[in-house]
């Protein structure tokens, strides 16, 4: 995906940046990525469905800043000149993600022995909450804050950490629990239909 830039979107929310600063330069090999927030989820399950709502929340705020992302392309080019669509391969990416994500969170579910779907649903809130203050801003800055954020390089690698272990579960959940017995078979129906009396003897007739 793009180059993120963390520290662009806190000095764009704080008002320290220029409308006029070209987007943030592509990544190197050497770029560690986007670190995790503080206050972001530390178990593996809350993590996936907080990295969860923060991409799903991203893609949102992507077709609201459409129009921006052109014109910013126009002011200083583009890597993909004259595409359909701005970051078209990005969001490509992007939505593909959001279904490792969502897999993750799902096969937790399902393999869990106890309830933890409400622990997800809240973590999905506190990820969408990150886009909140950018949110709040002009069309133009909330495009700058979109084109500086990149999904936590820990997202992806604890997704699918959370699917293989999620996995593992349900099959040791699966093999302690024995399969039920099957109720015996129930014994043949007995004929009750009374039988009918043999036919009386029809007397023969004395030789005349």
């Amino acid at each position: 995906m793009k180059a993120t830039n963390l520290a662009l979107t806190l000095a764009l929310l704080s008002g320290g940046v220029s409308a006029q600063t070209p987007p943030p330069a592509p990544s190197t090999a050497s770029d560690p990525g986007e670190p995790l927030p503080s206050g972001a989820p530390t178990n593996d399950y809350e993590l996936s469905a907080w990295c969860y709502g923060a991409l799903d929340e991203y893609l949102v705020v992507y077709q609201k800043v459409k129009p921006d992302l052109r014109d910013i392309d126009r002011m200083w080019g583009s890597s993909v000149p004259n595409e359909k669509e701005p970051y078209a391969s990005d969001m490509a990416a992007a939505r593909k993600e959001l279904k490792v994500l969502s897999g993750a969170v799902m096969a937790a579910e399902k393999a869990s022995p106890v309830a933890i779907a409400p622990h997800g649903v809240d973590a999905v809130k506190k990820g969408r909450s990150i886009w909140t203050p950018a949110e709040t801003k002009t069309s133009r800055e909330l495009a700058r804050a979109w084109l500086s954020w990149g999904l936590p390089d820990k997202c992806d690698s604890t997704a699918r950490n959370l699917t293989a272990n999620a996995a593992v579960l349900g099959a040791a959940l699966k093999y302690n629990t024995p399969d039920p017995v099957a109720p015996p078979a129930a014994p043949a129906p007995t004929d009750t239909t009374p039988t009918a009396p043999p036919p009386e003897a029809t007397p023969t007739a004395p030789p005349t």
